[in-house]
């Protein structure tokens, strides 16, 4: 599901120790960490259902770019994960490849990052707006 559920556990085991001072009461204190959990996890499937939500909407978007746009950065990723692990392999060029990688500057991973969460912020936006704003009588 997400990054969230992994760290439940985590969470719950640093924060047993504190539950335990401050509710003394161990029924007490699993129904606390059974709330928070449950919290946890309704926020996780509500932040699905939006990202869901958005998806479907860049796909059926009159744009070229808009529908298009997830695709082929998942399709670059792919590509590039399996250039980095598999081809440069088996051409003897793994090391070469990495250390390209590494001599990228920082600065042009930001702008990358940047692009594609800006890209993917403004279009959660767009869809959100779109989604409480009144349709125009026709």
């Amino acid at each position: 599901m997400g990054a969230l559920i992994t760290i439940i556990p985590m969470l719950l085991q640093f924060l047993g120790p504190a539950l335990e001072k401050v509710i003394p009461d161990a029924g007490k204190r699993a129904e606390v960490q059974a709330e928070f959990q449950k919290a946890v996890l309704d926020n996780q499937t509500a932040l699905n259902q939006a990202m869901a939500s958005v998806m479907t909407a860049d796909a059926a978007s009159e744009g070229w770019l808009s529908r298009n746009a997830r695709p082929m950065v998942v399709v670059w990723g792919l590509f590039m994960v399996t250039y980095v692990g598999v081809i440069s392999p088996m051409f003897g060029l793994q090391k070469e490849v990495i250390a390209a990688l590494a001599a990228t500057p920082d600065n042009l991973w930001n702008l990358i990052s940047i692009g594609i969460g800006g890209f993917m912020l403004a279009r959660t936006v767009e869809k959100g707006l779109s989604a409480i704003t009144p349709k125009p009588a026709r």
